[in-house]
């Protein structure tokens, strides 16, 4: 809870016009309830590696409410904001497109990245996924901070057999099948995708899957023109961070 309040603070203070949607992944069906903030009713119980369903989820219960929004964005529970701005970012970086996330691949054979454990897991079980996809390829994006436009969600609902989909969800063995299932769905709809605009080895530097960003690595994304947000900041950490980000804005605007 503690750590959730402190990610709400950072997102009301860098994205003031952001609504936030809770999607309650624990057992702990009370978590989160006294952060002021909705909490996804479809939310479930899930698995390390295997949260493929949370984004439909949270997609479904948008449009069953008629919320109104621009751009459904996805944050995992490590990202930190670090900079105003990303809202007016965003508008200007989606011209012309329908989603967009970080480290882009399209994958049309097992042999295109063989050291991407995810995709050799998806190529493993592609008999299963093809005849849902119809695609001959796939696509993915790093999970944090995946943007997809209103226009292209309603497509997406509207479109896909969400009873299959549940079957393919109940039996894959696909590892971090949210990286590569609605980018692929995107794109077979459609869907213009793009990566975010930024050097490839920066962005490794600050946006990684498993080495937590130091205080340093912190300062210098900042400087970036690029860069406003960060992956994976943890613990302690996350509240000492962004409570420097926030005090450093106040300074530099004093």
């Amino acid at each position: 809870e503690k750590a959730l309040a402190e990610q709400i603070k950072n997102i009301r203070h860098y994205m003031p016009n952001a609504r936030i949607v809770l999607y309650n992944g624990g057992t702990n069906r009370d978590f989160g309830r006294n952060q002021g903030i909705p909490i996804c009713p479809y939310s479930r119980p899930l698995q390390y590696g295997k949260l493929g369903r949370f984004l439909y989820d949270v997609m479904k219960w948008l449009e069953e409410t008629n919320m109104d929004y621009d751009y459904l964005i996805n944050l995992d529970s490590d990202v930190l904001f670090i900079k105003g701005g990303f809202e007016s970012y965003i508008e200007a970086v989606m011209e012309g497109y329908d989603c967009m996330g970080a480290h882009m691949q399209i994958q049309r054979s097992v042999h295109d990245n063989p050291h991407f454990y995810p995709g050799v897991t998806l190529w493993n079980e592609w008999y299963r996924w093809q005849p849902f996809f119809q695609t001959l390829y796939f696509v993915r994006y790093f999970n944090p901070v995946q943007v997809y436009r209103s226009s292209i969600v309603r497509k997406i609902l509207t479109d896909t057999d969400w009873n299959q989909l549940e079957q393919l969800l109940t039996v894959t063995e696909t590892f971090a099948m949210e990286e590569m299932l609605y980018p692929t769905l995107a794109m077979k709809y459609g869907g213009k995708c793009r990566e975010y605009p930024w050097d490839y080895e920066p962005s490794l530097q600050y946006v990684r899957t498993v080495q937590p960003i130091s205080f340093d690595e912190m300062l210098a994304a900042k400087m970036e023109p690029h860069y406003f947000w960060i992956h994976p900041v943890k613990g302690e950490s996350f509240t000492f961070m962004s409570m420097f980000s926030k005090q450093m804005d106040h300074t530099n605007r004093s």
